[in-house]
């Protein structure tokens, strides 16, 4: 019985240490950014409210209702979703996240 009981605490710790490498959102501004994978956060060496900032340049009178970190095309990137009130359907920029580069800049109706 001593040896099932260890096996389940060393399955249990096993479990521990994996759920830490969970997928994780923060809150910045009051916006949710979400990492696409878990430890893209750790990746990223330009601030959330710096790439914020950055898009919100791209799309006067906006205001940005979603973000993400993720990786496409092999670069780093924030995304995010932009409303302007009055505009349909929502304007995409995305910021690389190393650098402050403007990737892209889109829009895609409702």
């Amino acid at each position: 019985m001593r040896i099932e009981a260890a096996f389940v605490v060393v399955l249990l710790a096993g479990a521990t240490i994996t759920g830490c490498a969970a997928k994780q959102t923060r809150t910045v501004q009051g916006v949710e950014i979400a990492e696409d994978k878990a430890g893209l956060w750790q990746q990223a060496t330009l601030p959330a409210d710096s790439a914020m900032k950055l898009a919100l340049t791209r799309v006067p009178g906006g205001r940005i209702v979603k973000g993400e970190l993720e990786e496409e095309d092999g670069r780093l990137i924030y995304s995010f979703d932009i409303k302007v009130d009055g505009k349909d359907g929502i304007d995409e920029v995305h910021v690389d996240a190393r650098t402050g580069a403007i990737v892209s800049v889109g829009h895609e109706s409702e």
